[in-house]
C-alpha cells in the first residue's frame, strides 16, 4: 500500500514539476522502461499577426497580434518495456494586442493515451497508440480566436514508425486520425455553409501527419520536424467574420527540438523547441517556441536486474539490455 501511495504521489508531482520526458511524447517512438515514470513541465508561446481567412492571408487590426501562452503538464509511465501510459494537461492564456475583446485563460483538456510496440526489430519499431481527450471545465469555446479550446471530446488512433540509423540518428513517421464529438454552444442558430437552427455544432474529424529526423541519444537530442493537419469538410471563415469552431483548420508546420540531460542536475533534461506555420487555411501564421524541464524516476525494486534503467532510447534496447545502459555513459 505504501508503494502504491508513493507512486500516486510521485506521479502527480511529476506532472507538476516535469513534462512527459519530452523525448517520450505521444507521437514519437521513445518509451519509458518498465517501472519508470517520466514527467515534466513546459512553457510554450505561440503568436501570430497574419492569418488565413480561408485561403486569403490577411491581418486584422481589431485584434492585432494574438498570443497564446501555455503551461503543459505531462507524465509517462512504463507499465512494461513495450507498453506506456501517458497523460497531458495544459493551462492556457490567450490575449490580443489590440481592440476591445478580452482574452481568456484556464485549464483546457485532459488527454490520456496508451502507446504499444507491436513489432520491433533491431532498427525498426512499429508502434500503435490510442487515446482521447475530455474538457476539464465549462470554458467558452465559441469565441475563436480567443477561446482556450473547442470543448469537443475526442478519440484518436495513431500509427508510428521509428527507424534508427548509425551515429544515433533516427527517423520517426506518424499518422493520426481524431474523431471529435459535436459541441453545444450558447446560441440557438449558427451559420457555416448554411443556416443551422440548433445550438449543436457539428465538428469535423481531423487527420495529422508528422515526421522528424536527427540525433537522439540518452544525453542529447537535436531533431528537425514536420507536421501537417487536414480537417474534414471545406467550411472557411466568412469574410471579416470570427472563426467558427466547426471551420476547416489546416496547416503545414516545420520546427526543431534541442535537448540535453544535465549530469550535474541528476540528469534533469532541458529542452528548447521552435516552429513556424508555413501554409494554412483558417489558422494563424504563427511562430512557436517552448522551453521546459523533465525528469524520470525509477520505481523498480531491483535496479540491478537486466531491465534497462531509464528511457528505452532506441529500438533493440528491449531485447539488447546493454543498449540503454550504454546510452547513460
Amino acid at each position: 500500500m505504501k508503494r502504491i501511495l508513493r507512486f500516486i504521489t510521485l506521479f502527480f508531482c511529476g506532472m507538476v514539476f516535469a513534462r512527459n520526458g519530452f523525448s517520450q511524447m505521444m507521437n514519437d517512438g521513445i518509451f519509458m522502461a518498465k517501472g519508470n515514470l517520466c514527467g515534466g513541465v513546459i512553457y510554450m508561446n505561440d503568436s501570430w499577426k497574419n492569418y488565413w481567412e480561408g485561403t486569403l492571408l490577411r491581418d486584422n487590426k481589431n485584434i492585432g497580434t494574438v498570443t497564446t501562452q501555455s503551461i503543459i503538464l505531462n507524465a509517462n509511465y512504463g507499465i512494461t518495456n513495450r507498453l506506456n501510459v501517458l497523460a497531458t494537461l495544459p493551462y492556457i492564456t490567450v490575449k490580443p494586442s489590440a481592440g476591445i475583446l478580452q482574452g481568456m485563460s484556464g485549464v483546457q483538456d485532459l488527454t490520456l493515451a496508451v502507446k504499444y510496440i507491436a513489432i520491433q526489430t533491431k532498427h525498426l519499431s512499429v508502434i500503435g497508440s490510442v487515446g482521447g481527450s475530455i474538457p476539464t471545465n465549462n470554458y467558452v469555446a465559441d469565441f475563436l480566436p480567443l477561446a482556450i479550446g473547442l470543448q469537443s471530446k475526442t478519440i484518436f488512433g495513431r500509427g508510428i514508425l521509428y527507424y534508427t540509423l548509425p551515429a544515433n540518428l533516427s527517423l520517426t513517421v506518424n499518422g493520426t486520425y481524431t474523431a471529435r464529438s459535436n459541441v453545444n454552444v450558447d446560441r440557438e442558430m449558427y451559420y457555416s455553409d448554411k443556416s443551422y437552427f440548433t445550438k449543436e455544432m457539428v465538428m469535423p474529424n481531423v487527420v495529422n501527419f508528422g515526421a522528424k529526423f536527427g540525433h537522439y541519444s540518452y544525453r542529447w537530442q537535436l531533431e528537425g520536424n514536420f507536421d501537417q493537419q487536414i480537417t474534414d469538410g471545406n467550411i472557411d471563415i466568412r469574410r471579416n467574420d470570427m472563426p467558427g469552431i466547426c471551420n476547416k483548420f489546416d496547416y503545414t508546420k516545420v520546427g526543431f527540438i534541442a535537448a540535453y540531460r544535465v549530469p550535474q542536475l541528476k540528469d534533469i533534461q532541458i529542452m528548447v523547441t521552435g516552429g513556424k506555420v508555413l501554409t494554412g487555411r483558417n489558422v494563424g501564421e504563427s511562430m512557436t517556441f517552448s522551453v521546459g524541464l523533465s525528469k524520470y524516476i525509477d520505481f523498480r525494486k531491483n535496479k540491478s536486474s537486466e531491465i534497462p534503467s531509464g528511457p528505452i532510447c532506441r529500438p533493440g534496447d528491449v531485447n539488447h539490455n546493454a543498449g540503454s545502459m550504454q546510452e547513460h555513459k
